[in-house]
């Protein structure tokens, strides 16, 4: 057997953003530096898998491959497992209509 070349306790990323890009595009242009940089924190957050972990994650009540991250207070990002080491980007704004997230839904523990 051989031995893994990575060090002890540090794990690679396990999904790559696959899809929305052109919504992140669009969104980081009339958004201010804070909610870009707290935005792209959670993107690595999702791809290492630490997302479930640092912060509050919605589930979607539909049983879907979608959940949300509540990024600050008035930002959400929704998101879609889009296969076993992919994932896209859904939504990213204020919490609303277009987001669809119901807050009344308990969250991911």
């Amino acid at each position: 057997m051989s031995k893994s070349t990575e060090p002890h306790g540090v794990a690679g990323p396990r999904f790559r953003l696959d899809t929305g890009l052109a919504l992140l595009e669009q969104w980081a242009t009339t958004a201010n530096e804070i909610h870009k940089n707290a935005v792209y924190k959670a993107l690595f957050a999702v791809t290492d898998g630490s997302v479930f972990r640092d912060y509050i994650v919605f589930d979607d009540r539909g049983g879907s491959r979608e959940f949300s991250i509540m990024i600050k207070e008035d930002l959400i990002m929704k998101v879609r497992i889009e296969d076993f080491d992919s994932f896209g980007i859904r939504y990213i704004g204020p919490v609303g209509t277009p987001s669809n997230l119901d807050l009344g839904i308990n969250p991911i523990a």
